[in-house]
């Protein structure tokens, strides 16, 4: 549904009949995000975002356990021509090469983007400062590629002051505070519900405090980890039994 919605409001050019057929609907934003309790304004905020012809970027700041994983979660589900990216396990090269492989790419969802080397954080620079996407290959090679592209940068930050300055102007930033535990729990059964519909919400619940209470790593991510394996309470048990014994020591 919603991915013929963007599709039809991002093709549209006409604002007026935009805001009309968008904006009229206020629960547009609940439906694209909702596994994320409150934070109606943000969602409103990010749907403007969303539908605008300019280029916009936008950053998520704050400490681990917030909703700003969650909400480029969502967007790479319901938003066409978007591209989900964990920065710790991927590089400014790779990040270049998809792009140069998919110049349709309108959004780009970039997971804790403070990971990113400073050389990859360039790259996207570059990219955000002038929509041109440039590769100079080594000198053997004597490659150089470019292609223009309209995207826009949503990600996420736990430390700001590992960005470099000029990465940082180019976006807009929204710091977001902690869960409360029962937001935690609100979201993690939301998320179960909608990914792993053969999940009740007994089990969802389990789910949710193991990594609040037992792990203790009150990460979203870990929810959705524990969730692949689990088709029983003893599934969880098990899981969470494991990944406690043989945690790493920071």
């Amino acid at each position: 549904m919603f991915k013929t919605i963007f599709n039809k409001f991002s093709s549209s050019t006409n604002k007026k009949n935009l805001g009309s057929s968008l904006f009229a609907h206020k629960n547009y934003e609940n439906k694209l995000f909702n596994s994320i309790v409150g934070y109606s304004d943000i969602k409103k905020f990010l749907m403007r975002c969303i539908v605008s012809k300019e280029q916009v970027h936008i950053l998520f700041t704050g400490p681990p356990a917030t909703s700003k994983t969650v909400f480029l979660l969502e967007m790479s589900t319901e938003l066409s021509n978007s591209y989900f990216i964990d920065s710790t396990a991927t590089s400014g090269i790779g990040i270049v090469d998809f792009l140069f492989s998919n110049p349709n790419t309108k959004f780009l969802l970039i997971d804790e983007i403070d990971k990113l080397t400073k050389k990859d954080q360039t790259v996207l620079y570059n990219l955000m400062e002038t929509g041109i996407l440039s590769e100079m290959k080594a000198e053997k090679t004597k490659g150089f590629r470019q292609q223009k592209m309209n995207i826009k940068i949503f990600a996420t930050c736990n430390e700001l002051n590992k960005l470099t300055q000029p990465l940082k102007s180019r976006f807009m930033k929204l710091e977001l505070p902690e869960y409360t535990w029962e937001e935690f729990l609100t979201i993690s059964n939301n998320l179960i519900k909608s990914r792993y519909k053969y999940l009740d919400e007994r089990l969802s619940t389990r789910i949710a405090e193991v990594v609040w209470k037992d792990i203790k790593t009150k990460d979203i991510r870990d929810v959705l980890k524990i969730a692949r394996l689990t088709r029983n309470l003893e599934d969880i048990e098990d899981t969470a039994h494991t990944l406690m014994k043989y945690k790493p020591k920071d």
